[in-house]
């Protein structure tokens, strides 16, 4: 093995057990180092990591993969991250990769659904549902009532959840922990669904998974994404029906009615108040739309 493919894998064992990246983060570097290479010769060294090679493989990115701004920022952010770390560990002096800029991102306002969509009145009640389908509700009142990500969904145990203080308590990305309220509507269909869990025989266990399966396991993050997809088009959304959609949803209407955005900074578990700002510029675009369609002057 070439002194280069052993620099890469210590650092996907680095990010994997030392810096606790997520498992998605992980093997998103694992394939853009992968692909780093195949534009490198056969057995590379240490010098074949440098500024020309980074832009030849940016150039093949943005003329013959055709990916977007934001794509190719990714796969240069991974290749950045390599060359801090080999910095670090005393193997190259500088890190070549720093010298090449970020593509310029489009601005793009988020996608979301309004208050109205989501407003309860369009929802069964929970104890007419069936265990499915009352998963996919429990998992929209996290996601849209308490800004969880599907991963987040994923590792959700019983112990994290406080029902007498009516808090959640989540482990997000990079381990950071963070505490989040719940609403009336998620308590009531915990119940009915921790009812139809015993009922099916479904084990539950206080460090066990809250989204479990008959043999005790996690439902995966597949499995998840489709209850919302369905739940969502039930209910007559024609748009892009994800996950992140009602995520952004439930910081969007949090500002439309007053949060402040620090607040809603901490329960989205962001580390950059800047990642949050989109959300007001989504509610300042809407506010510019009423304005235009109801003042007489405007």
């Amino acid at each position: 093995m070439s002194e280069l493919l052993q620099d890469i894998e210590n650092f996907i064992d680095y990010i994997t057990h030392q810096r606790l990246y997520s498992p998605r983060t992980i093997e998103t570097y694992q394939k853009t180092l992968r692909k780093f290479l195949k534009g490198l010769p056969e057995n590379p060294t240490r010098n074949d990591f440098q500024i020309a090679s980074i832009r030849q493989f940016i150039w093949v990115l943005k003329t013959e993969e055709k990916l977007a701004p934001t794509s190719i920022g990714l796969h240069l952010a991974c290749l950045k991250s390599f060359g801090k770390y080999m910095v670090r560990s005393h193997i190259i002096t500088t890190n070549p990769a720093v010298r090449i800029p970020m593509p310029k991102k489009p601005k793009r306002l988020v996608s979301f659904l309004s208050q109205k969509d989501l407003n309860v009145e369009k929802f069964a009640e929970s104890d007419t549902l069936s265990l499915p389908l009352l998963r996919a509700r429990l998992l929209l009142e996290f996601i849209y009532g308490s800004g969880l990500r599907i991963s987040e969904c994923v590792s959700l145990t019983w112990e994290s959840i406080d029902r007498t203080a009516e808090q959640v308590r989540v482990v997000g990305k990079g381990n950071k922990e963070r505490i989040i309220p719940i609403t009336h509507e998620l308590q009531k269909c915990l119940t009915q669904y921790q009812f139809l869990l015993e009922q099916e025989k479904h084990p539950i266990t206080i460090r066990g998974p809250v989204f479990v399966n008959k043999t005790g396991a996690a439902y995966n993050v597949r499995t998840l994404r489709l209850d919302i997809e369905h739940l969502l088009r039930s209910i007559g959304w024609e748009g892009k029906a994800s996950p992140h959609v009602l995520r952004h949803s439930f910081a969007t209407h949090l500002l439309e009615n007053g949060a402040d955005l620090l607040s809603v900074k901490e329960m989205l578990g962001h580390n950059s108040l800047s990642t949050t700002q989109v959300y007001t510029h989504v509610s300042a675009e809407r506010l510019k739309k009423s304005f235009k369609k109801a003042h007489p002057r405007a």
